[in-house]
């Protein structure tokens, strides 16, 4: 599928597919989007909630990984080990990433090689950058084997009109195996039928204020 670059509104850059008119992030803002849903709303309220020092995060749908990068600068400034599992099944090549040019308008500057790294390695094994675990998996999220049970999912992919099964009952049930008890799920999307879906499979469920242009987002804890 072809992708068109294009800046939004704070600066940093984006894909927009034209077949699925789909972006691969807000056009308000894609950095104040991941750092507000995932690392403010999602890690950085789980960390505080359970006072922890250690913590696994599971992305649905990795893309360029910023939401990968922006957790491990939150960790390493708070002294918390992350491992940290994503499913990519179309995933972007090193030349998109470069074309991208998102690394300049990344924060935390003597990081910045870290997002390169995460980019350019091994897909399908585990690596390791310090105390930090990565394993990026190319497959389809159906067909994924999820080993190990995590603390949080980042629940990223593309929106129900251009992926409505990511959004349905069996995608969720997934979800709520990966988890374990009080972890999180947090993702961009309001939809009734998702949160109403994640109360059916044992989930509270808060619809909290969303980034600019957005008026809410789902958190969802697991009870059960």
């Amino acid at each position: 599928m072809k992708k068109k670059i294009f800046k939004t509104q704070d600066g940093s850059p984006s894909f927009l597919i034209r077949e699925l008119d789909e972006t691969y992030h807000s056009k308000y803002g894609a950095l104040t989007e991941a750092s507000y849903i995932y690392i403010e709303k999602g890690l950085s309220s789980w960390i505080k909630k359970n006072n922890k020092k250690e913590v696994s995060v599971f992305e649905m749908g990795l893309g360029t990984c910023l939401n990968a990068y922006l957790a491990f600068c939150f960790c390493k400034k708070n002294n918390i080990k992350l491992n940290y599992y994503a499913v990519e099944k179309f995933p972007l090549s090193k030349e998109e990433i470069e074309l991208l040019g998102m690394e300049k308008y990344l924060p935390y500057p003597k990081f910045h090689k870290l997002f390169k790294w995460l980019n350019s390695s091994d897909w399908n094994t585990n690596n390791f950058y310090e105390d930090f675990f990565f394993k990026k998996s190319n497959s389809d999220f159906f067909d994924s084997k999820i080993n190990n049970k995590c603390d949080i999912i980042f629940y990223d992919a593309f929106g129900y009109n251009a992926q409505p099964e990511m959004w349905g009952e069996k995608a969720l049930e997934i979800c709520s195996r990966t988890l374990k008890p009080c972890g999180y799920w947090i993702s961009y999307c309001s939809k009734g039928s998702v949160r109403r879906c994640l109360e059916k499979l044992g989930f509270e469920v808060d619809r909290l204020q969303g980034p600019p242009g957005k008026r809410e987002i789902l958190r969802a804890i697991k009870t059960v």
